[in-house]
């Protein structure tokens, strides 16, 4: 296995590239833009939030700490914006929804096993599950050769695929199912690691990837049959797996040098992850200026204009002497 012991400017360059992509995905008002439009951006963003469970596993998954030491260490770093934000978004929740008492403490006793607040947490819910499971995934890993990962991986595609499979054949993607615990968000985790440590870089892996991320899509929407968007083109599938690997081979093929305001901003951008619906749902969306530009127009307005507010804000709250327990930096 490869070894690198300096930082990976790469992979800050690929960090921002993906919170701009989650951004422009978020960006969109309800009925600003004909389906094919929200539909297209949809899939072609979907490799922003998968990239970051990509870099989590490449920088974090063969750790020499202990369980205890990485849990100190690293879960903790995630945990306290998670339930800063849960916090916050609950609060903005009730203050617009008339909630019993019940559903308050409801919501508030449901933190560890279900997302509150606000759906866009789920991704840091995800990704502290991934965390807990570190420890182990890493034991495992430095004990393995290249083909048992790559294995493991082939298996994991498989399960990316069940959706158009499950058009001729009969699947079970139930826990029963015979790959049910190759599924997941823990593949990208361990695609990461393996990208960064293990792959070796051929020039028809890029080509293959990248046509794989046009042609499916192009076969499923020609071939008029009906299919559902959020298994067949979403974040859980070969199409958006295949774009995600292209974006992180291409930019490790960039010199690794570093560029200051590309570090500043990807450190930033679990910040810009919490706030940038604050900015698109309760002010941007609400801007009469904005509705009445073209609707491909307000989408780049609106992302543009939330990514510079929430850079911003986000840049701000680094500056407090709590903000480890906001941001997480």
């Amino acid at each position: 296995m490869k070894s690198e012991s300096k930082r990976d400017y790469r992979l800050d360059l690929l960090r921002v590239m993906a919170i701009c992509m989650i951004v422009f995905m978020h960006s969109p008002r309800p009925g600003s833009a004909p389906g094919y439009v929200l539909s297209g951006l949809s899939y072609i963003t979907a490799s922003g939030l998968v990239l970051f469970f990509m870099i989590s596993g490449a920088l974090l998954l063969g750790t020499n700490l202990s369980t205890k030491e990485f849990l100190k260490r690293r879960f903790s770093k995630i945990l306290w914006p998670t339930l800063f934000w849960t916090f916050f978004y609950l609060v903005v929740y009730c203050l617009s929804n008339s909630l019993s008492v019940h559903e308050v403490l409801k919501s508030v006793f449901s933190i560890p096993f279900s997302v509150q607040g606000h759906g866009v947490l789920w991704f840091m819910y995800t990704l502290a599950g991934l965390y807990l499971l570190t420890p182990i995934l890493s034991r495992w890993l430095k004990s393995s050769s290249k083909r048992e990962i790559e294995f493991y991986l082939m298996l994991w595609c498989v399960t990316l695929i069940y959706p158009y499979l499950s058009l001729v054949l009969f699947i079970n993607e139930t826990n029963t199912g015979l790959l049910y615990y190759f599924a997941g968000y823990v593949g990208y985790f361990v695609l990461g690691f393996y990208l960064k440590h293990c792959y070796i870089f051929r020039p028809w892996h890029l080509i293959v990837s990248i046509g794989m991320a046009i042609i499916v899509p192009a076969l499923v929407y020609s071939s008029g049959i009906q299919f559902d968007f959020y298994s067949m083109l979403w974040y859980l599938s070969l199409p958006v797996a295949a774009l995600a690997f292209s974006w992180y081979v291409i930019a490790s093929r960039l010199p690794n040098k570093q560029i200051r305001i590309i570090e500043q901003c990807s450190k930033l951008s679990f910040g810009v992850y919490f706030v940038h619906v604050v900015f698109l749902r309760h002010f941007l969306w609400k801007v009469s200026l904005i509705h009445n530009l073209p609707g491909f127009l307000q989408i780049i307005v609106i992302a543009s204009i939330t990514l510079v507010l929430s850079y911003l804000l986000s840049w701000l709250i680094s500056q407090l002497p709590f903000r480890k327990y906001i941001i997480g930096i």
